[in-house]
């Protein structure tokens, strides 16, 4: 019998580690995935700030005007109950132009987000405040609880925050309405009742700001997943998979770019076409592999060496294609030299083996009067000379 209740403590005490085990896991990637989210939906909150400021205003002044010219108060209860719910709205004016101020200044910095975190926080306590003291200036009249509903539905809807977060701050306001209420309540069932029904707004209130969290958090974690796709398919569609460079696709609507600045500055801009020599010897040569290990390498000297303005692109097989942005075609030539130079000096590795590598390179000019086909006929013809006079060459063609 001892020992069946051993292996049964023991037995419950391995149920109850694997599952907090499994509830700690949980927790931490929930934490991840709220983390993740968390200035995301610190913008967007702030963004409904903004929504509310203009409303907040209006009906406060509408409130004070009412208030001031259209309540005739019948006795000093009346008066000084009139008078607390002008003050009260006219504070909370005063309070709604200062966030606006407080915004358009976090505006004009170049890191906003702890600005945006701290009038988030403004925000809170200035419904939180606002909500009591309405409910402060009605006690001497009725235990009014709608004021802390609103509180409830404004901080739940309108200010997003993780579900720890939510917890606290919902006991907090919830701890304040106790003891608010009662201190003017002789009642002791309406004391009990407000009590009850406040309780019961928080736990709503809760699960509410929970849901949406989950919601919010959602709808970005899918929407970042999509535009992962995105990026994917795009990289699929204009981009070589081997050297990582823009595929012909690609570098032609970046011509077509450059075609609209050239027309609308007047600059003038080259094109260099790159072949690399013997390739098909080198294929054979040393395989395959080595071929890919070569194109891999120019690609990454062209990326280096080149400016992150101009357009580097895989025209196809062993030739590479490239736009000089604003490069009249005397500097596109000397571009192209220090490139055949550089890739001459290279000196490709491949397993144990020291492959060399030249370039022959065309350049012609980019006239935005003319079609592409017309320079890019002149880049290939310059390239033919180039390989016809001995590789390893640049040649040009106007």
């Amino acid at each position: 019998m001892k020992n069946l209740n051993t292996k049964f403590t023991n037995n419950f005490i391995r149920f109850v580690n694997k599952n907090l085990l499994k509830i700690n896991h949980y927790l931490t990637e929930e934490e991840k995935l709220n983390k993740s989210v968390e200035e995301d939906i610190l913008n967007r909150n702030i963004q409904k700030v903004k929504w509310l400021q203009f409303p907040a205003i209006i009906i406060n002044i509408v409130l004070i005007f009412s208030f001031t010219y259209l309540f005739d108060p019948t006795s000093v209860m009346e008066e000084k109950w009139r008078l607390g719910v002008i003050i009260v709205h006219l504070v909370s004016a005063v309070v709604v132009v200062v966030m606006t101020t407080l915004l358009r200044l976090n505006n004009k910095k170049t890191n906003p987000i702890l600005g945006i975190k701290i009038i988030q926080n403004i925000f809170l306590v200035y419904v939180i405040t606002f909500g009591f003291a309405i409910i402060l200036v009605d006690l001497p009249r009725t235990a009014n609880i709608v004021p802390f509903l609103i509180v409830c539905m404004v901080m739940g809807v309108f200010v997003l925050k993780k579900p720890i977060h939510v917890i606290i701050q919902y006991l907090i306001s919830y701890v304040l309405f106790f003891f608010i209420i009662g201190l003017n309540e002789k009642n002791a069932m309406a004391l009990i009742t407000n009590r009850v029904n406040g309780f019961v707004f928080v736990i709503i209130g809760i699960f509410m700001a929970i849901i949406l969290w989950q919601s919010e958090r959602n709808n970005i974690l899918q929407k970042r997943k999509i535009q992962e796709q995105q990026k994917k398919l795009e990289s699929v569609a204009y981009y070589d998979d081997l050297t990582g460079l823009i595929n012909r696709r690609k570098w032609i609507e970046l011509l077509n770019e450059e075609y609209e600045r050239m027309k609308r500055y007047n600059h003038k801009s080259s094109i260099l076409l790159l072949d690399i020599d013997n390739f098909k010897a080198i294929n054979d040569q040393y395989g395959h592999p080595a071929g890919d290990r070569i194109l891999q390498e120019i690609a990454t000297l062209l990326k280096n060496e080149l400016r992150s303005c101009d357009r580097i692109g895989r025209w196809g097989g062993e030739e590479f294609i490239v736009l000089l942005v604003e490069t009249p075609i005397k500097k596109g030539i000397d571009v192209g030299e220090k490139l055949r130079n550089d890739v001459e000096k290279l000196n490709v590795r491949f397993e144990s083996n020291k492959i060399n590598v030249t370039l022959s390179i065309g350049v012609s000019s980019l006239d935005c009067e003319k079609e592409f086909l017309s320079s890019y006929k002149k880049a290939d013809q310059a390239l033919y000379l180039a390989k016809n006079n001995g590789r390893n060459r640049v040649e040009f063609c106007q």
